[in-house]
């Protein structure tokens, strides 16, 4: 035979404490612990999405130019006017520059006559 929930208060009072086996202790602290790991977890998942990130575009300009990188992708762009080109594809490397060519040697430079000296005009004693 089932009892109402009203009995259950009524006689609560006059009720011995429960008492708890082991058993019962275990799985309480156990709940109690998964729960802590649960929300500590999901937490740590929050505060990782919502960390900033660095940006994801980053431009140089200069002379009528800009370049753009794009910090995910590792695409460059150029751009120059109204006209652009994609510079460097992700899993590009850039191209060693050409060697420099030798350059000519200096053309040799004419005899400039020298500076008269300075003429020994009156100097203020001191």
């Amino acid at each position: 035979m089932r009892r109402n929930r009203l009995d259950d208060l009524e006689t609560e009072g006059d009720a011995p404490p429960e008492v708890l086996t082991l058993a019962d202790i275990v799985e309480n602290a156990a709940r109690k612990i998964v729960t802590a790991i649960v929300i500590a977890g999901g937490l740590i998942a929050l505060a990782i999405y919502m960390r900033p990130s660095p940006p994801r575009f980053q431009a140089a300009v200069g002379d009528g130019q800009i370049v753009r990188v794009d910090g995910r992708s590792g695409t460059v762009i150029a751009c120059e006017g109204r006209r652009c080109w994609r510079v460097l594809r992700r899993g590009q490397d850039l191209q060693e520059a050409p060697a420099a060519k030798a350059l000519p040697a200096p053309a040799a430079r004419e005899a400039q006559p020298a500076l008269a000296p300075p003429s020994n005009a009156a100097v203020p004693a001191r």
